[in-house]
């Protein structure tokens, strides 16, 4: 099990780091995959973490948006709540699971378990990823994808 530094710790190590190496940390959060060293792993959960904890209340700052408008009436006031909640909730919803990918992620790779084989968007494992570890070409990923199975022959015969 992978040890994961507490608050302290974490601000220690991550402000140890050139900013190139915290942006990377940083931006692999933000996209929701794992970051290029191992050894960042620890801290890139830590950040994640922390974002899932922003992100799980920001439809509650929605709702405090729109009650600040009690000025206009009460109608107004409960539109603009309702418009803040729901979109601070889509938001809020999109930038969680893109934390908690990376939580994951990072997690597995902390642990040895991360880039072992080629992943999908997803997350899932790919059909077509080969045990050298290179892709198939973009052609057949795509008639993979689209459900086509077996490449046509090249021979207009179809011999």
């Amino acid at each position: 099990m992978v040890k994961i530094p507490d608050a302290a710790e974490h601000r220690r190590r991550f402000a140890a780091l050139p900013l190139s190496e915290r942006r990377a940390v940083v931006r692999a959060v933000n996209r929701g995959v794992a970051v290029d060293k191992r050894k960042h792993a620890p801290l890139a959960v830590v950040l994640a973490r922390r974002q899932m904890r922003l992100w799980r209340w920001a439809w509650v700052c929605g709702a405090a948006i729109g009650a600040i408008g009690v000025v206009d009436g009460w109608q107004a006031m409960l539109v603009n709540a309702l418009i803040g909640t729901t979109m601070l909730g889509l938001v809020g919803r999109h930038w969680f699971v893109r934390a908690r990918r990376a939580e994951q992620a990072n997690l597995a790779l902390a642990e040895g378990r991360g880039r072992g084989q080629k992943r999908s968007s997803s997350g899932r494992a790919r059909a077509g990823a080969h045990a050298t570890g290179t892709a198939p070409p973009a052609r057949e990923r795509l008639r993979e994808r689209l459900g086509r199975g077996r490449p046509r022959r090249s021979d207009p015969a179809g011999r």
